[in-house]
């Protein structure tokens, strides 16, 4: 089957089933989601630990599908005779309204002064207008970045350039496309990264040229609500799962794939399904490029005011049912029923990864959070410590303290997470937890240990001081080894006995990055960057071993930092 007849088939399916549901409702006003990874979200953490109570009504954060209107109406409501907050507080408070103006009744979001008349009425939007039925606002993407690397005596680059357009059409239809041509000289080790694996972090198909990489980055869906309780995306862009900076259920760095995300929030429970074609980069040239397909549901459900758990199932599968390419399993569509049940009832080999994620904010300072995300096991084997290898599982626990020792603005987040070798894996390779050769969970792979620490200040309006340090051991594979580290790889490939597997088996290596960021805002999502950086690997084996430390200038204009922490 060619691609296009896929594509049509795939969409068609989910289409459909929701077509039906979508005119069954009465449509309410539509909306988009802020971008991942922003400050946006540190600020609207910060905000509900504070506030000692979780955001029930607006958003669950562990989804992080935060709409805008639900942003501005957390903003607009939020208690502030009640919580002890600072001018800073206040300021980004603000920054969150003026970013999400279209939802809000504020009047700071207007600029004094415009440019042209036309231009910059909002002070986050290049180009605005509202009118009866139609919501339009343009704003320019721009991403220039140098940096120093120690390792090769080369600087490094990104030259990013675009467009970003979000808006609504009546009342039942919303946009957003974001849009960029970008050239790249990469890092030393991200460098590595693209010769051992041939993609880069974030990008899908890469034009090399003398000495540096050209590609297309695009993030375009549309949203539909099917009531005030539900809601539809669909489109090509990345999910993210988890209130950590790690994700073991679903991460983010990897290239925006073909998605349809349904969420349903009503009382205290907030239910997402994702529905998700995934690549697999093209064998040479523009060949045909494989594909995968991913169902995940996942139910957060909060108790009390203060105590969020949530509860996950993905099935990743790719088989040949009589004939090769049989595209998407009807069968998972189903938004309700538990998936495992559905593929044991198939007599399938599809691959299930199953978990829990928990978030609990106390003392109005805290926010204690993790996930345990299971791949397979059996009790017995891990109760008597004989390490079977089918023992897969991966689990995260972290920290978040706001307002550090009573200092305002300075927050600290502590976050460990370790994996078992052979996570995620399948007999199946073509059925790997990856999207474009990248991983879909966490960007170390499997069989290994990680500590995380970050501490944010924010010691006046605009300025933004962050420090970061990651450490970790894992265990390598090498000359075509299989230790368990590569999610990619089938377990029948395993080069550790069946038994008696432990974390960092293999060729053991330790990990450190460190990297110290200061951004200033000069004007509403313009932001000047300076970070130094240090980066290094250690290993029995020489060939592993690598150090480097870098500078990085840069400016950024309506897109968020890149990092490549790996």
């Amino acid at each position: 089957m060619k691609y296009n007849q896929k594509i049509k088939t795939f969409a068609t399916q989910l289409l459909i089933v929701f077509g039906l549901i979508h005119t069954s409702f009465n449509i309410n006003a539509q909306h988009t989601y802020i971008p991942n990874g922003g400050i946006s979200q540190h600020i609207l953490d910060r905000l509900e630990i504070k506030s000692g109570e979780l955001a029930n009504d607006y958003f669950q954060s562990s989804g992080k599908s935060y709409r805008r209107k639900a942003i501005a109406n957390y903003i607009d409501s939020f208690p502030v005779n009640k919580v002890s907050l600072s001018s800073v507080d206040f300021f980004n408070m603000d920054y969150l309204i003026t970013d999400n103006f279209e939802w809000s009744n504020r009047e700071n979001s207007f600029t004094k002064k415009r440019f042209l008349k036309s231009f910059y009425k909002r002070k986050s939007a290049l180009y605005s207008t509202t009118i009866k039925d139609f919501n339009l606002i343009v704003n320019p993407v721009l991403y220039y970045q140098v940096s120093t690397d120690k390792w090769n005596g080369q600087n490094a680059l990104i030259n990013n350039r675009g467009v970003e357009i979000r808006g609504n059409i009546g009342d039942k239809i919303g946009f957003y496309t974001s849009v960029s041509d970008e050239i790249l000289k990469p890092h030393s080790w991200v460098g590595d990264y693209l010769l051992k694996e041939g993609v880069l972090p974030y990008a899908n198909f890469v034009k090399p040229y003398d000495n540096y990489y050209g590609y297309f980055l695009s993030n375009a869906y549309v949203t539909g609500s099917l009531n005030k309780y539900m809601d539809l995306q669909f489109g090509h862009y990345r999910n993210f799962l988890g209130d950590g900076y790690r994700s073991f259920i679903m991460g983010d760095m990897h290239p925006e794939y073909l998605s349809m995300r349904l969420n349903t929030r009503i009382w205290k429970m907030n239910y997402t399904n994702i529905w998700a074609e995934l690549r697999e980069p093209a064998l040479g040239g523009r060949a045909a490029q494989s594909r995968r397909y991913m169902a995940t549901h996942h139910l957060g459900l909060n108790l009390g005011k203060n105590f969020n758990i949530g509860v996950f199932e993905t099935i990743i599968f790719q088989r040949d049912s009589g004939h090769v390419g049989s595209g998407f399993d009807p069968n998972y569509l189903n938004p309700v029923i538990f998936f495992k049940s559905v593929e044991n009832g198939l007599n399938s080999t599809d691959k299930a990864i199953l978990g829990m994620n928990y978030k609990y904010n106390f003392l109005k300072h805290f926010s204690l959070y993790g996930q345990v995300v299971i791949s397979e096991f059996v009790l017995e084997k891990i109760v008597n410590n004989t390490g079977w290898m089918h023992n897969k599982y991966a689990i995260q626990t972290g920290l978040k303290y706001v307002d550090v020792l009573g200092i305002k603005n300075l927050d600290l987040q502590g976050e460990f997470n370790l994996s078992r070798p052979f996570q995620y894996t399948s007999y199946n390779a073509a059925q790997s937890f990856s999207n474009f050769r990248q991983f879909m969970g966490h960007p170390l792979g499997a069989n290994f240990y990680e500590s995380i620490g970050i501490l944010r200040y924010q010691p006046s309006n605009r300025v933004n001081i962050i420090a970061k340090l990651i450490m970790a051991q894992y265990g390598n594979d090498t000359n075509g080894s299989n230790f368990g580290k590569d999610p990619r790889l089938s377990y029948h490939t395993h080069s550790s006995p069946v038994y008696g597997n432990y974390i960092t088996q293999g060729v053991f290596t330790t990990f450190i990055m460190t990297d110290l960021t200061v951004s200033y805002m000069a004007y509403h999502n313009l932001f000047l960057d300076l970070k130094m950086g240090y980066r290094r690997t250690q290993s029995v084996l020489e060939q592993f071993n690598f150090e480097t430390a870098y500078f990085t200038m840069g400016i950024r204009l309506n897109i968020n930092q890149r990092n490549y922490d790996f």
